[in-house]
């Protein structure tokens, strides 16, 4: 019976903590890693070579499928009913299938690692700045918008 309040629980805490997320986050975090990688990514070929852009690309886009495959293993794993086959689909797909391709990008088409890693940690980089953004702003408090009190 105590194990069943404490599984309880724990499913509490983590659905109140993914629903705090806000929905749309990964998808803002998505299309903003896109579009302003792209503008990074354009005058850094020209300065660094067409390998460097390529793998700047390369990485960000390996990084928004492992984002996107996370993203779905969580949803299953916190809902109500556990899809216990879709998530060792997803994970199955995600860890062989998505680090094989990450070796092929290495081993195969020689991009540089270092450009590879930049490009993937570049949609890190733009949610920590969207949530810091938002912090700041204090748009996810009750209370309305930081600066509204500066209006007054």
């Amino acid at each position: 019976m105590e194990t069943t309040s404490v599984i309880e629980a724990r499913n509490s805490v983590a659905t109140a903590a993914w629903s705090a997320v806000d929905a749309d986050l990964l998808s803002r975090v998505r299309k903003t890693s896109l579009v302003l990688g792209i503008v990074v990514g354009i005058p850094l070929t020209f300065y660094f070579g067409l390998m460097a852009g390529a793998a700047w690309l390369a990485g960000m886009v390996w990084s928004l499928i492992n984002l996107a495959l996370i993203a779905a293993v969580v949803k299953r794993v916190l809902a109500d009913e556990r899809d216990k086959t879709a998530i060792v689909i997803a994970l199955a797909i995600k860890f062989p299938v998505l680090y094989a391709a990450g070796l092929a990008l290495l081993a195969v088409l020689h991009l540089p690692a270092a450009w590879l890693v930049a490009g993937f940690t570049w949609p890190l980089f733009v949610a920590v700045m969207k949530a810091a953004g938002r912090a700041y702003l204090g748009l996810d408090e009750t209370r309305g918008p930081r600066r509204q009190g500066l209006e007054s």
